[in-house]
C-alpha cells in the first residue's frame, strides 16, 4: 500500500488547485499555447524530453519497423517473457524453456547458454566484447567505435536478439524442440544477410563479409569439439 498511497497523494496534489465550472468540457493540448494538438510539435517535445532512448541510432538503422519496435520493447523491458507474465499473476512455469533457470529478458538474451554461445561467437569472430545487458547494448557497449561501424554492428546485434526471441516463441507456442546452436547461429546470419539488402551497397558488402566471418568461426568451433551438441560451449 505504501507506493500506491504515495501515488494517490501525488494525484491529489496535482488536482488540488483545479476549479471546476458549470460549463461544457473541451479538450486542450497542454503542450502548446494555442491548445491544439500537432503531431510535429509532439514529436519535437518527445525528443526534447528524451522520451525516446538516448541512443536514437537504433531508430535510424535500416531495419524493418517491427524489429525496431521489438528492440524498443526490449529497452523498456516490456516484452511478455515469463517474469513479466508472473508480475501479471500468471501461474505457469517460470523456468527458461532452454535451461532450468528462471526466465527473464536478461537471462534469455544474455545469460542463457544459447545467448552466451551466440555472443561468444561474435567475440571470437570480431574480438568484440559481448554486451552484458540490454542497458549496456543500448548505451556504452560500442563506445569508441565510429558511427558507421556501430550501425553495422547493431544490425547484427538486432539479428541475434531477434532470432533468440523467435526461437523462444517456437518452443513456447509451437512446441518445437530446442534447436542446435548451429541452427540458431545460421538463422542469425540469414537475417543479417536479408537485412543487408536494404543497406547502402558498401554497407551491404561489409555485412555479408561479417556473416561469412561468423559462419566460419562457428564451423571452426564445432570442428574443434567434434560437432557434439552436448558440449555447452558457452559455459
Amino acid at each position: 500500500m505504501g507506493a500506491n498511497l504515495q501515488a494517490w497523494h501525488n494525484v491529489v496534489a496535482m488536482v488540488a488547485d483545479v476549479h471546476l465550472r458549470n460549463q461544457r468540457d473541451r479538450f486542450v493540448w497542454g503542450l502548446h499555447q494555442n491548445g491544439l494538438f500537432s503531431v510535429s510539435f509532439m514529436y519535437r517535445t518527445l525528443l526534447g524530453a528524451q522520451a525516446l532512448p538516448f541512443n536514437t541510432l537504433i531508430w535510424k538503422l535500416k531495419l524493418p519497423l517491427k524489429i525496431k519496435v521489438f528492440m524498443w520493447y526490449l529497452y523498456k523491458g516490456v516484452i511478455l517473457i515469463k517474469d513479466n507474465l508472473a508480475r501479471r499473476q500468471w501461474q505457469g512455469d517460470k523456468k527458461c524453456c532452454l535451461c532450468s533457470l528462471n526466465e527473464s529478458i536478461q537471462h534469455l538474451l544474455f545469460d542463457c547458454h544459447f545467448a552466451k554461445f551466440m555472443w561468444r561467437i561474435v567475440h571470437a569472430s570480431f574480438n568484440l566484447i559481448p554486451p552484458s545487458s540490454v542497458q549496456n547494448l543500448f548505451t556504452s557497449w560500442l563506445e569508441g567505435i565510429n558511427r558507421k561501424m556501430k550501425s553495422q554492428i547493431l544490425v547484427g546485434a538486432n539479428a541475434i536478439c531477434w532470432v533468440i526471441w523467435l526461437t523462444w516463441n517456437d518452443i513456447m507456442f509451437d512446441k518445437a524442440l530446442a534447436p542446435s546452436y548451429l541452427h540458431v547461429i545460421f538463422k542469425g546470419t540469414y537475417r543479417t544477410r536479408y537485412w543487408s539488402l536494404i543497406q547502402k551497397e558498401e554497407d551491404c558488402h561489409l555485412l555479408m563479409m561479417g556473416c561469412r566471418t561468423v559462419e566460419i568461426a562457428t564451423m571452426e568451433v564445432f570442428a574443434r569439439h567434434d560437432w557434439r551438441f552436448a558440449n555447452r560451449l558457452a559455459f
